[in-house]
């Protein structure tokens, strides 16, 4: 992947104040909430390079013993290389840290799917 100086992306989850409507579950000692966010997600430029490609929704948070997986979805995403691309190991930061155990795939019309796994402390 060719890389235009120093790019690093950051996929930042914004994760919206919960009320008291919010669907929650608990099994096993896993707490799961849906549809809790917003989320910047990946992109690529014409080259196929990672780049900022618009806004998500979190669609899971499950946090599980010592760790946290986000999901995320998104539409109408920036992608200019006009075939689907597929990254990993690129900084997702969140409220419980950052991380570069990620993954994310954006296709050549724009839908996409991310995710970030956080150890946590």
């Amino acid at each position: 992947m060719k890389t235009v100086g120093m790019v690093v992306v950051l996929a930042l989850v914004v994760l919206v104040p919960l009320s008291i409507t919010t669907p929650v579950s608990k099994a096993d000692g896993a707490v799961v909430i849906h549809d809790d966010g917003v989320c910047g997600m990946p992109g690529a430029n014409a080259n196929g390079d990672i780049t900022f490609g618009g806004v998500g929704q979190v669609t899971h948070v499950v946090t599980n013993k010592n760790r946290q997986v986000f999901t995320c979805k998104g539409s109408d995403l920036t992608n200019l290389s006009g075939s689907g691309q597929h990254f990993e190991g690129f900084t997702c930061g969140t409220f419980a840290g950052l991380t570069t155990d990620t993954h994310a795939t954006v296709s050549a019309s724009g839908q996409g799917s991310m995710t970030c796994i956080v150890e946590l402390p």
